[in-house]
């Protein structure tokens, strides 16, 4: 299919989340905290799951000391912070790297490269994010890899300011709240991928199913 001229002059730099924009990988995410967690009580793991998936898009520095402090009411050292992180990156990172692509997202990265700047910026560990695109064969694609512990809105802004990207010729694709907060942050526009986190259909935000579609809302928007 051939792009609209007005496409081609809106947009210049798509950024993607990956957890549910790239890969079908947010349930192995979910697994993962509870399969950390599994000596605590159950009730408390299930509080931080259901606060994961209302919220998404976080990083696991930011839900472990939220299990430790808000649910459990407890401290926690950064010490321990980094070892639990650690631990979480062991338990689910090979499954991420196995984990199916969103329908469309390979093929839209292949199409579209000489089209368009791409980048990522997500919640999952950069180092980790990183290696995990190289094996799954897509980090190539990526002007930039961007993760956590920097929260997305910094990655965003940092991503805006080195490569010297318009705002208004930038947008963000993902799946989250957060996601679309981290837009906010940065005035620029943003698609929601309906991953199961959000019901983007109930919102004021132009949703698509999965990334076979991302090439018409682009159109569109």
């Amino acid at each position: 299919m051939l792009i609209p001229l007005v496409f081609q002059m809106k947009y210049k730099n798509l950024v993607f989340d990956f957890d549910g924009v790239l890969a079908e990988s947010n349930e192995i995410r979910f697994n993962g905290f509870r399969r950390l967690f599994q000596e605590f009580p159950l009730p408390q793991v299930d509080e931080l799951v259901a606060y994961a998936k209302a919220n998404g898009g976080g990083s696991r520095y930011e839900k472990i000391r939220d299990f430790f402090q808000e649910v459990r009411g407890e401290p926690i050292t950064e010490e321990r912070v980094q070892v639990l992180a650690a631990q979480f990156s062991d338990l689910v990172r090979q499954e991420v790297v196995d984990a199916e692509p969103v329908k469309g997202s390979v093929e839209f990265l292949k199409q579209n490269v000489s089209r368009f700047n791409f980048a990522l910026v997500s919640g999952s560990d950069q180092t980790e994010l990183r290696g995990v695109c190289h094996e799954r064969g897509i980090g190539h694609y990526f002007k930039r890899i961007l993760g956590s512990p920097v929260k997305k809105k910094d990655n965003i802004a940092r991503l805006l300011e080195d490569l010297g990207w318009k705002t208004k010729e930038t947008v963000y694709i993902g799946d989250s709240n957060n996601d679309l907060e981290a837009s906010l942050a940065n005035r620029i526009d943003f698609i929601g991928r309906d991953s199961g986190l959000v019901e983007w259909a109930c919102t004021e935000v132009p949703g698509i199913p999965d990334l076979s579609e991302l090439e018409d809302m682009l159109a569109r928007t």
